[in-house]
């Protein structure tokens, strides 16, 4: 009886060892922290109603295109840190990072360029030019400025 209750004891501390294994890890993981915020600015670039974009944002959906579908993504989160500097993430790997051109800035809108400092892919993000759009503090939005190219939409990572 006591080598029975030992047996059970044993499997729930193990079967308990091993659902905690698979629990999430809420931290947020900054893959750009090793950058330093004055590599491509001594300034920070972006105007205070937009400083909102800066964070994690994972991929939600990307639109647009000849036939509006997007197309399958090949990155899974966007990191933008501050005086702009931006990096593309697929699985815990740093894809693309680089420096964030300010094209035009107003009191409603901002347009930057992505410009990369490396790539691992050749062609990653197709359309580099991009208005960006906040819809509350938990949606980031890309917008080409032209017709059939690509959208896209991200999720604020918490």
């Amino acid at each position: 009886m006591n080598r029975n209750l030992f047996s059970v004891l044993i499997l729930v501390i193990i079967g308990y060892s091993l659902s905690d294994c698979e629990k999430t890890d809420n931290r947020i993981k900054f893959f750009l922290e090793d950058i330093p915020v004055d590599k491509y600015y001594t300034f920070e670039i972006i105007d205070e109603q937009f400083m909102d974009i800066y964070g994690n944002w994972r991929l939600d959906s990307i639109s647009g295109g000849f036939f509006g579908t997007g197309y399958a993504p090949n990155f899974d989160f966007l990191e933008l840190k501050e005086t702009g500097i931006y990096g593309f993430i697929r699985h815990d790997t740093i894809l693309e990072f680089g420096k964030i051109q300010i094209d035009e800035q107003t009191t409603e809108r901002l347009k930057i360029t992505f410009f990369p400092d490396n790539a691992v892919d050749n062609i990653f993000f197709y359309d580099s030019e991009k208005y960006i759009r906040l819809a509350g503090k938990d949606s980031l939005n890309l917008y080409s400025p032209c017709c059939d190219r690509y959208n896209y939409h991200f999720v604020r990572v918490q």
